[in-house]
């Protein structure tokens, strides 16, 4: 990325932080950058839910595997599906604004 890039980046970062905050009133997020090749990396954002933090999963970056092997298998339910959607129109909502 040139420079601007990085700048743009960077602002899109912070204010998807923001919206996360604000909207979904998520105070804890990791954030996990890889680089894969020279032309290519991914950049991911890990909300820190309630239900993570009972002390079963840990409180660093390498409690992220073990909480989303737990989401894949016990809390892929219709309602907190559901819960997703509306988490993502909200969020939608912030970003019309």
């Amino acid at each position: 990325m040139n420079s601007d890039d990085q700048k743009d980046f960077i602002k899109f970062l912070c204010s998807v932080r923001k919206a996360v905050r604000e909207v979904l009133k998520v105070n804890t997020v990791y954030f996990v950058q890889e680089e894969d090749t020279e032309h290519h990396f991914h950049v991911w954002m890990f909300p820190r839910y309630n239900w993570m933090k009972d002390g079963k999963f840990g409180h660093k970056i390498g409690s992220v595997r073990p909480i989303m092997e737990y989401a894949r298998q016990n809390m892929k339910t219709k309602t907190n599906l559901h819960k997703v959607e509306l988490a993502t129109q909200r969020l939608k909502k912030f970003f019309s604004k």
